[in-house]
């Protein structure tokens, strides 16, 4: 088995990955809490451009699991400080820590000999986790060129990233803005996008939602979609209990993005399982205790 330490370390390590040299200021992780909150912000981007792509009638080749991922990287790494989060957290230092999440969940799957699901709408975890760094690398490769090894990404890939997939997310992104945004200085009839945050049933929801609503991702997510975009409908943002599921979805008959406290909650579990799976001292029997006791 791979053991990811100096990889998940060089991620997660905000100043490399900004441009300020190591030797300026002392390499910082993110907290735990800030960790959920940047997973929990590219999420909500995610399963926003799938309301918008439901709800504007836009048509895409390929899989809307792809487009929506695409669409909330490039969200975020187009430099808007609407995403900057408490604590210094940058929109780019999001988008590492959304990617490593999926690069977790991996080298979870391959432990607990979970058989991948080729069949899913979704592409593997590993290829998020691949697609996304694709897309930072090629949006600025001169800053990232010296982590181009640690993103793990081949010569060929990497070379495609910048005269390609990240360029042409971009134009996308930016198409979508110019056909379906507001037209002559807004239209009184667009759509609102408003916030809920349900009931919270134990301690640690309570905990955690307070922790979202300092942040105000949601609210900051909101208030940019009616800015950019002529919405046909209102839509509501949600946060909710889900009956155990570890998932976050778009739902059209209501026209409500669902956030479910048990997906945040999981966001912590990864966070706790990357110290983990950084320790190069534990054996195998170590690593899965280690695990277990973060496991909720």
């Amino acid at each position: 088995m791979i053991r990811w330490v100096g990889f998940f370390t060089t991620l997660l390590c905000p100043f490399s990955l900004s441009g300020i040299e190591l030797h300026d200021k002392p390499p910082r992780e993110l907290s735990s809490e800030e960790f959920m909150v940047a997973n929990a912000l590219w999420t909500l981007l995610h399963e926003t451009a799938h309301a918008v792509i439901e709800e504007m009638d836009i048509v895409f080749l390929g899989s809307e699991e792809d487009a929506a991922d695409q669409l909330a990287t490039i969200a975020l790494l187009r430099g808007d400080p609407d995403f900057d989060l408490p604590g210094g957290v940058t929109a780019v230092e999001s988008v590492i820590a959304a990617a490593t999440a999926w690069r977790i969940e991996w080298e979870l799957e391959k432990r607990e000999g979970t058989e991948a699901s080729y069949w899913d709408s979704h592409s593997l975890s590993i290829q998020r986790f691949y697609n996304m760094m694709c897309l930072l690398y090629g949006s600025d490769p001169e800053k990232y060129d010296e982590m181009e090894g640690h993103l793990g990404l081949p010569y060929e890939r990497a070379y495609g990233c910048v005269d390609y997939e990240s360029a042409r997310a971009r134009r996308a992104v930016e198409r979508i803005i110019q056909a379906y945004g507001p037209q002559h200085g807004g239209d009184a009839n667009q759509g609102k996008v408003l916030v809920n945050y349900e009931k919270t049933f134990t301690s640690e929801q309570h905990a955690i939602v307070a922790v979202i609503r300092k942040a105000g991702i949601a609210e900051r997510i909101a208030g940019r979609a009616e800015r950019m975009l002529a919405l046909p409908n209102d839509i509501t943002i949600v946060f909710a209990q889900c009956a155990g599921d570890e998932t976050a979805f778009w739902r059209q008959d209501s026209k409500e993005i669902v956030m479910c406290y048990e997906l945040l909650a999981r966001f912590l579990y990864l966070y706790q399982a990357k110290q983990c799976l950084e320790n190069s001292n534990m054996t195998d029997k170590d690593l899965d205790l280690c695990l277990a006791r973060w496991q909720y």
